[in-house]
């Protein structure tokens, strides 16, 4: 698949100090690309380099191998989705489709009636696409939130732009409407299969929404794969703990293991011996009163048992769907994520027995 957007070794700086530095990356023709990173981390910057509206001190930008730099925006044939939409509220949805085909069509044309009908033909056809034709008559006053940001977007579209920038374009819509739109956006950009970037700090979007995230801190990659390759094989525990909750187990290496991946017992009685699937040489009692035998207590020592261990719990979260718990095992602290049902009964201070499905060999 040929590569729609090229980055290579991109340097810009305000004032002399570094924003973006050394930054390379591939976006291919048709996919959605999410990039991921705290506020600040330079993400809208990038952005507003690829469309043009800020230029590069070093490095190559490049559209089908054609070089971009010092190329005027609207010559790039680049749509960008701002985060507050940035619609005219004088101008109904026709109006605001519209906008942009006048500016296209120049002074000359715009008295003509052919290109009237086609500027109109064009607005009915994006309006069909984005479920808006009812609307047309409308202000952006009179929509909801994510009826303007189908008007924003199909702003953009109608020009119909090679490469699509999206800047938090969610940020300001509430939760369920949030995770509604989202679903209609990718809907689209499947339909349309036109080549995305879109900039958040939600992990939760860019592991609905994208193809390929790019995890970014200070301007550089951290790393960069599909939603499932960096949540569950992540290279750098950075991105582990960037990505979903994350636990960090020091053994011989260091392990991810996620909240998930710990399967949680119901806690013993005082007085119950314990199963716990490993080993130790000497006769133990725990705090909480459970008795465990030299046979049958495991400890941690260079290998993890996938049997059960003990653990005290610290803290309960309850989610709705799930139920958080916070656990102290061998001196480290672990969260683990259990299904939430009525006859739960975790407490503070209780000793579960808990059991480690699955593990990730981790950089630091």
């Amino acid at each position: 698949m040929n590569a729609d957007l090229s980055l290579e070794h991109i340097y810009f700086s305000y004032k002399n100090t570094p924003v973006i530095n050394d930054f390379s990356l591939e976006v291919q023709q048709g996919s959605f690309t999410t990039l991921l990173g705290s506020s600040g981390c330079g993400k809208t910057t990038l952005l507003r380099l690829i469309s043009g509206f800020l230029e590069p001190q070093k490095g190559l930008i490049k559209i089908n191998d054609q070089v971009q730099n010092g190329i005027l925006p609207n010559k790039r044939k680049i749509g960008m989705v701002f985060q507050d939409y940035a619609l005219f509220p004088h101008l109904t949805v026709e109006q605001n489709l519209l906008y942009g085909l006048k500016l296209n069509s120049g002074k000359s044309q715009l008295f003509s009636k052919k290109v009237r009908e086609q500027n109109l033909e064009q607005v009915h056809e994006t309006a069909k696409n984005l479920d808006l034709l009812p609307f047309l008559k409308r202000y952006p006053s009179e929509l909801s939130g994510g009826q303007q940001q189908r008007v924003a977007l199909g702003r953009v579209l109608i020009l119909q732009p090679k490469i699509l920038l999206m800047d938090e374009p969610l940020s300001s819509l509430d939760t369920n409407l949030r995770i509604k739109v989202r679903e209609e956006l990718k809907s689209i950009q499947q339909k349309l299969k036109i080549t995305t970037i879109y900039v958040t700090h939600d992990q939760e979007e860019a592991l609905s929404l994208s193809d390929n995230i790019v995890i970014i801190d200070e301007g550089a990659i951290i790393e960069h794969g599909s939603p499932s390759e960096l949540y569950y094989t992540p290279k750098k525990k950075f991105t582990a703990n960037f990505i979903g909750q994350a636990n960090f187990v020091k053994w011989n290496n260091n392990y991810l293991i996620r909240p998930e991946w710990l399967e949680v017992s119901a806690r013993p009685n005082p007085g119950e011996q314990v199963s716990a699937g490993g080993t130790i040489e000497t006769e133990a009692k725990v705090a909480g009163g459970v008795n465990i035998s030299r046979d049958n207590l495991a400890t941690i020592t260079n290998t993890i048992f996938l049997g059960d261990n003990l653990a005290r719990i610290t803290n309960t979260i309850f989610l709705g769907d799930i139920t958080r718990l916070e656990l102290l095992y061998n001196g480290q602290k672990l969260i683990a994520d259990t299904k939430s049902l009525p006859t739960n009964d975790y407490k503070i201070g209780d000793m579960v027995a808990i059991k480690f499905l699955h593990k990730w060999k981790i950089e630091e």
